[in-house]
């Protein structure tokens, strides 16, 4: 392999992924070479739409450093988002053109999963870095506090 290329390999959505990029390259970069890309909307770090769950934690792959990613276990969307946020996003209009909604998807769902029972400014402050365009954030945090409510209602029912 040439000297300005690394190599990624780990885990994405529960498959492995193997990806050579420029040194320089991001997860973002990384994942579009393994064929599996992501919205893209600003590649520095400022809106969101590629936040991916990497080793747990919600992060813009635009941002990670490819070879940082290297043995990581990578989660999008597709595998990273609780159902019931889906659904009360969906409920609540909370996605219009769907753009941000991955990266949405991938950070409320890690807050549900680390403080069951947020409070919307808990909400408002997990959605930072995230830029939506179409619906703003009320319907957003609103899906997110319906999707709480639920979990608790589920656990406390056990």
């Amino acid at each position: 392999m040439p000297d300005d290329l690394v190599e990624v390999r780990g885990t994405l959505d529960g498959e492995p992924y193997h990806a050579e990029v420029p040194v320089w390259a991001s997860l973002l970069d990384a994942l579009e070479a393994a064929g599996r890309p992501l919205p893209a909307g600003c590649r520095g770090g400022q809106c969101g739409s590629c936040t991916v769950s990497l080793d747990g934690v919600p992060a813009p792959a635009c941002v990670v450093p490819a070879g940082a990613a290297a043995g990581a276990v990578v989660e999008t969307a597709r595998r990273a988002a609780l159902p019931v946020l889906v659904e009360e996003m969906a409920a609540a209009g909370a996605t219009q053109c769907g753009y941000c909604s991955p990266g949405l998807v991938v950070a409320l769902s890690h807050l549900l999963r680390t403080s069951p029972a947020p409070d919307a400014p808990a909400v408002r402050e997990a959605l930072t870095g995230h830029l939506c365009r179409c619906t703003g954030y009320e319907a957003i945090v609103t899906a997110t506090l319906a999707a709480a409510a639920r979990l608790t209602s589920e656990i406390s029912s056990i």
